[in-house]
């Protein structure tokens, strides 16, 4: 009977998308980490920050690696929302990406990432070479 009682206390919550898991606030951490802590995002996110669109290329030689992984994190941004992906009917053909608003809220995530790694982690960090 406490356990009954207790649980009318508490506003309990399941996940929209899941309704097998309780949503809390680490849920809400764990999808918004699921995609911007998948390989490349944060570098996408950041170039973009930087700029107001950028091409294909632009965005491989900023990030590096592959452009099967590059590609696929893309689409994922563009399907989610954050991105807007511009096609242009040219020859050869002209792919351009920007933030969207969901997007550009994002930039004072990002300087929030970087500040408290520049105050406090920093020292943690390899020398680059």
């Amino acid at each position: 009977m406490a356990q009954s009682n207790q649980q009318e206390e508490f506003d309990v919550r399941y996940c929209r998308h899941d309704q097998t898991i309780l949503c809390d606030d680490r849920c809400f951490y764990r999808r918004i980490l699921a995609v911007i802590g998948k390989k490349y995002t944060l570098n996408i996110l950041r170039i973009l920050v930087r700029v107001e669109s950028a091409r294909f290329s632009t965005l491989a030689k900023g990030v590096g690696g592959s452009p099967k992984t590059l590609t696929d994190r893309l689409n994922e941004l563009v399907d989610l929302g954050i991105l807007n992906r511009e096609a242009y009917a040219e020859i050869p053909p002209r792919v351009e990406y920007s933030l969207n608003d969901m997007g550009r809220d994002l930039a004072p995530v990002l300087d929030a990432i970087r500040d408290w790694t520049l105050k406090w982690w920093s020292h943690h960090m390899p020398p680059q070479g």
